[in-house]
């Protein structure tokens, strides 16, 4: 990006495949909490996230799923964050088990907005864990959409690019303030808000490196096939993952079936 003006606009369009949450993405979630835990001493938590009127009178929250639009432009930006010179990973993951789920928790993972150098580009990973309720599943277009706030948030512009978040701070947002708690809050009031189906929302911010960042792809691309958004592999009707290369010797997914057909034999034995 330079300095010219840019849309924000990024809404994606992928209602025409169909796309349905195809399994509870529960193992998943274990697997962030993993990638937790082996960073313990790097992770900054956040029990409360900022209630509503903070959000909105502080920080120029929107309520409604789209407020005015801002554009960024090169010379107003304090901190890029998934720049594509950089790491980005994004991750929504759903589960029908609220006890997997820490509803309102913000981890952050590496330094803050506000300890970052001006006009840094930072990795950045943002991960959402959703605590759906039991027989529903909201609108996997829509889940997706929420993740980029788009307009809804002051001082804050995303470009997404597929399978990363490149986001946008301007100097005049983190001087007011704007940190990733700010965005974390903004993104669980988002979802618990326009979602009746949801009852929970956690998150998660990884800045500390491009290898921490990289080290959610296969869980990433395990979403996506859950999802119906991989371009090879998906999840068959009969839970067996398919796919449309012949010769799983030569695949590099290879590791990403093997971990699915492991999620799959274990849902299949609770459910005998």
């Amino acid at each position: 990006m330079s300095g010219e003006p840019e849309t924000s606009e990024t809404t994606v369009d992928l209602s025409a495949q169909k796309r349905n949450v195809i399994a509870d993405m529960a193992p998943l979630v274990g697997r962030v909490r993993e990638f937790l835990a082996e960073r313990t001493g790097e992770t900054a938590s956040c029990d409360a996230p900022y209630d509503l009127s903070t959000l909105t009178g502080r920080f120029g929250f929107s309520e409604k799923r789209k407020g005015r639009p801002e554009v960024i432009l090169g010379e107003d930006v304090a901190v890029e964050l998934g720049h594509p010179s950089t790491a980005s990973q994004v991750l929504v993951l759903l589960s029908h088990r609220p006890e997997l789920v820490q509803a309102g928790r913000i981890s952050i993972v590496g330094p803050d907005l506000d300890a970052m150098e001006d006009g840094g580009r930072h990795p950045f990973a943002q991960v959402v864990m959703l605590s759906v309720k039991p027989g529903e599943t909201p609108d996997p277009f829509e889940t997706d959409n929420t993740q980029y706030l788009m307009h809804r948030l002051s001082g804050y512009m995303v470009r997404s690019v597929p399978g990363r978040l490149w986001v946008r701070i301007s100097k005049a947002g983190r001087a007011a303030g704007l940190t990733l708690k700010t965005v974390g809050s903004a993104l669980i009031a988002a979802y618990t808000h326009d979602f009746e189906e949801i009852e929970g929302a956690e998150v998660v911010f990884v800045t500390s490196s491009s290898d921490d960042v990289n080290a959610l792809s296969q869980i990433s691309t395990e979403v996506n096939i859950l999802a119906g958004r991989h371009k090879k592999l998906a999840l068959g009707v009969d839970g067996e993952v398919e796919c449309q290369d012949l010769n799983c010797d030569t695949c590099d997914e290879q590791p990403v079936c093997d971990s699915l057909r492991d999620i799959v034999i274990k849902r299949r034995g609770k459910n005998k």
